[in-house]
């Protein structure tokens, strides 16, 4: 026996336990690899963490061979310069004599083992977590960690899977953050940059992309869209939302979005912008106006108050209707008025006041009830001052109902669907550090989930028929118009019941702004035995697929 079966024999005569018999195997390994894994789970298994001590590649008549060892084999050698130096050191090894041996048969590749020494001079672990070897991944545990990050799956959920696949895995929280970063760490050091990685994504998915340069070549604007977006932006161009919120890599991310027909939101396109400039916005409406049929341009657009991307609409679309989005307005009409009035009871009679102005349904209401606003809040002089000159001077044709039920919009008259999308991006962003690809991969993956359930409820729509819809007045919409259209003219045919025939009662919003049959002309298609004809629906509530068709004009 070598210097280690010596040790051993002194161990035991010690009384420590001896793990010979676990370790004792007349199985024939298929490989190198095949062998190590065995011995290191049945010490998972035993409280030990095994390690190669040697190994030899043969040559020369000498078959490969190799050595495991406990972990805590050998002594501490103080390897610094410094020796006089005082410091506080810790070590594992206490020289224990645990030893393996494996020897390489003459047949293929198979390989046996043999115990040198099974007794070790310590107490076994009671559990192995945190052991920074034995918590080490193997290469499929650190493919399948890679693959998962890339599917969004979190850290914890990864190591749950880890674990069900294998009871002694005891790799740790750390370990998996850690795989995910040296992942991270190779992709970025591959020669490329973080925008040329990005730009390489978008190849092979073969997305739309749009870039420009500086004079030192730098790219400073960024747009990319996924080519199933852009059959949905030609499918549905009427409507179209606009916010610029998120920073990733301290650059504003702009997110473009729309509205089907199924009154689902969908991405139309993402912008890294150089700044939040009129001339940014400008190259970016550009691009999206150079993408789209002539006779199919966006009719309506929908932003927060941002003066920039206001003025750059105005310009390339100067035949759109650009609406303020109602919701921030009344946030800003709070944040500057409320600590004006002194009692709750007054700023509630305040804010009720101007509700009832921004909703007013003609020019006329509009007025009276803002001068009676005026007469009741005189005393209030700063909050009149404010909701006048910032926002009903300039930009109440932009927001009071009088004015915007004029047009079609489809009942959106705010930003939110951008504010909804944004904050299922922001919940897969994290922190602004993300790098462009990783952040362009969450986007990737919501963008696909995002057009999964369009297609289901485009299906849904031409297929289920719920029992509402059953009575023969729906005779010809169902199946040929989406359920959320069903689902408005349902609720405007009850309406019919007490407006009857009177247009003036009726007020025909329905029809002006979402292009749907208002309840005066229900009444009469009740009153004459008839259905409601599937002529009187706005095309973009009976489309319900993605396939763009032209416009055709009479002479073409």
């Amino acid at each position: 026996m070598d210097d280690a079966s010596t040790q051993c024999d002194i161990v035991c005569s010690e009384n420590v336990m001896d793990y010979t018999h676990e370790f004792t195997t007349e199985e024939i390994f298929k490989s190198r690899e095949a062998l190590i894994k065995w011995a290191q789970e049945v010490g998972k298994i035993n409280g030990f963490v095994i390690v190669i001590k040697t190994s030899d590649a043969g040559g020369q008549g000498k078959k490969p061979r190799i050595v495991l060892a406990c972990e805590r084999s050998g002594y501490y050698r103080d390897t610094r310069k410094n020796k006089e130096k005082k410091m506080k050191v810790g070590t594992k090894k206490c020289g224990c004599p645990f030893a393996l041996k494996g020897k390489k048969l003459s047949t293929d590749d198979d390989w046996m083992l043999n115990v040198v020494c099974g007794a070790h001079n310590h107490l076994a672990s009671e559990h192995l977590e945190g052991h920074s070897y034995a918590g080490r991944l193997s290469k499929e545990e650190t493919s399948l960690v890679v693959d998962m990050s890339k599917s969004m799956v979190r850290p914890k959920e990864i190591l749950v899977t880890l674990k069900q696949r294998d009871a002694l895995n005891v790799t740790t929280m750390k370990t998996i953050y850690n795989a995910r970063h040296r992942h991270k760490v190779i992709e970025k050091t591959a020669g490329r940059s973080q925008i040329q990685q990005l730009l390489a994504q978008l190849l092979v998915h073969k997305y739309t992309k749009w870039h420009r340069c500086d004079d030192t070549d730098t790219i400073t604007d960024l747009l990319w869209a996924h080519p199933v977006s852009l059959d949905l932006l030609r499918a549905f161009p009427h409507v179209l939302i606009m916010d610029c919120t998120y920073k990733t890599n301290r650059l504003p991310l702009l997110e473009i979005v729309g509205v089907t027909s199924t009154d689902m939101t969908f991405s139309v396109a993402f912008a890294y912008l150089g700044c939040e400039r009129e001339d940014n916005y400008i190259w970016v409406l550009n691009i999206l106006r150079s993408i789209m049929d002539e006779s199919a341009l966006p009719e309506v657009f929908v932003t927060d108050k941002e003066l920039d991307l206001m003025k750059a609409i105005d310009r390339v679309f100067p035949t759109a209707r650009h609406l303020l989005c109602r919701w921030h307005i009344s946030r800003n009409v709070m944040a500057k008025c409320k600590k004006v009035f002194e009692t709750k009871e007054k700023w509630d009679k305040f804010i009720m006041s101007w509700n009832i102005l921004v909703l007013s349904t003609t020019e006329e209401e509009y007025h009276q009830q803002f001068l009676a606003m005026n007469k009741e809040f005189s005393t209030y002089p700063e909050a009149l001052e404010y909701v006048t000159t910032i926002w009903l001077d300039t930009y109440k044709d932009r927001f009071v109902a009088a004015w915007i039920d004029t047009c079609m919009h489809f009942g959106n008259m705010t930003t939110s669907r951008a504010e909804s999308s944004h904050a299922k991006l922001k919940s897969q962003l994290g922190s602004n550090e993300d790098s462009f690809e990783s952040s362009w991969t969450k986007i990737h993956n919501l963008i696909q989930l995002q057009h999964t359930d369009i297609k289901l409820s485009f299906e849904k729509s031409l297929t289920f028929v719920q029992h509402n819809f059953e009575p023969s007045e729906f005779m010809e919409l169902r199946g040929n118009i989406s359920t959320s259209a069903l689902d408005r003219i349902l609720a405007e045919t009850k309406r019919a019941n007490y407006v009857g025939y009177d247009v003036s009662a009726c007020g025909c919003i329905l029809r002006r702004t979402y292009g749907l049959p208002c309840a005066h002309e229900i009444a009469n298609y009740m009153r004459e035995g008839r259905s409601i004809p599937l002529s009187c629906i706005d095309p973009h509530w009976r489309k319900l697929d993605m396939e763009f068709v032209p416009k055709v004009t009479p002479w073409s």
